[in-house]
């Protein structure tokens, strides 16, 4: 299986996953919505503190539910090449990516554009008559660690985000 595949099984389990989740919550709660952005306190640590919860029920006593996938690809790990950059892929679960870069860390003004476009912050790119957003549900940078919940983003975010730290000149990261 080459990595493009393994990238696209990793986004369909996930968001089959997901689809189950949605329902499960949808009948447990009269109102409610997924994929409910929230900005969040400086404490939050998250990406200019934008967030998407996987649900929010509505009405009193509405609460956040995050969904925690029963299943993940398992693989051997595996190198890849984009350009410049050499990366060795340990794990890739669609919800909690863990891209560890060497060299310089990258500055938080780096992931504007790409933020912009996959989180989406106003919604400007959101499709309405689709069942979910296709957007990444967080984005957290720790020094050289760059955490995401790529939530149900297609495989095009991922992809993104391996070019943006390409042409930021890293030769070298981790996906775990």
């Amino acid at each position: 299986m080459d990595f493009e595949d393994l990238m696209e099984l990793s986004r369909d389990s996930y968001v089959s996953q997901f689809a189950s989740f949605v329902e499960k919550q949808q009948a447990l709660h009269d109102k409610g919505s997924a994929e409910v952005k929230f900005q969040l306190s400086d404490q939050s640590g998250l990406y200019r503190r934008l967030y998407c919860a996987d649900y929010a029920s509505g009405g009193e006593g509405g609460q956040i539910v995050e969904m925690t996938p029963d299943e993940e690809v398992s693989f051997d790990p595996i190198s890849v090449s984009l350009g410049e950059l050499e990366m060795t892929v340990q794990r890739l679960s669609w919800h909690d990516v863990t891209l560890t870069v060497e060299g310089a860390a990258l500055p938080p003004d780096a992931f504007a554009e790409w933020f912009e476009t996959w989180f989406d912050p106003e919604d400007v790119n959101t499709d309405w008559d689709s069942k979910f957003s296709s957007h990444v549900h967080s984005l957290l940078l720790d020094g050289h660690d760059i955490h995401v919940d790529f939530g149900t983003a297609p495989v095009e975010a991922l992809v993104d985000l391996f070019v943006l730290i390409e042409e930021a000149g890293i030769k070298a990261a981790t996906v775990s």
